[in-house]
């Protein structure tokens, strides 16, 4: 478990190392800022995330920590309370395995970006197989554009793939892991992901 741990961490590291440096360059950087602000302050903009973006990355790790315990937590609580004797070490695996299907849109969006022009907006906007690809950015509102970004195939992959191997773990119907999954986790999905879209709306 440890050593799966610390493969998910050096991934996810090498990932927004990658996207920090070799996709969202300085000059990318740059011409965003430029718009906005003198050539001087832009510059001094760029010094400052030169000598601290490296802090950025502990954090992201803390937040991912953070991240990776919620759903085990919900889809423990859910096991305990239908019956099911599961440790949440073993939950936990089930969750970091599972987690590794996101580093799939994170390559999509490395491999896109090294052929395609970047720019800070491009890269916002940029949301393979999800709702929000289905439509015109500029059709939508601001607050819609985080709701349709998390609906995408690869949260549905892990929602299908959560259920397969705690239906493995624990020698049950892949059904019954469906309900709790759906009933536990999602749920809990969807109610953030409407709190989002109403702190969103509040402040558009």
């Amino acid at each position: 478990m440890k050593l799966l741990f610390v493969l998910y961490c050096i991934f996810l590291v090498i990932f927004y190392f990658w996207i920090d440096y070799a996709i969202l360059t300085d000059l990318v950087f740059f011409e965003f800022y430029s718009d906005k602000f003198s050539e001087s302050r832009v510059y001094e903009l760029l010094d400052f995330r030169k000598e601290w973006l490296w802090v950025t990355y502990p954090i992201k790790l803390m937040i991912q920590l953070i991240a990776l315990n919620i759903p085990a937590m919900l889809i423990y609580l859910g096991l305990y309370l239908a019956k099911y004797e599961i440790s949440y070490k073993k939950v936990f695996g089930v969750v970091l395995i599972s987690e590794f299907v996101f580093f799939i849109p994170l390559l999509i969006k490395i491999i896109w970006f090294s052929f395609h022009p970047v720019s800070m907006e491009a890269v916002r906007l940029f949301s393979p197989l999800s709702l929000f690809s289905l439509f015109d950015p500029e059709s939508l509102q601001e607050w819609l554009f985080y709701p349709l970004k998390v609906l995408n195939i690869f949260e549905v992959i892990y929602w299908i793939l959560l259920a397969f191997l705690l239906a493995k773990y624990l020698k049950s119907s892949l059904d019954s892991m469906l309900k709790i999954v759906l009933g536990y986790y999602v749920s809990f999905f969807f109610c953030w992901v409407v709190f989002v879209m109403f702190i969103s709306l509040g402040n558009s």
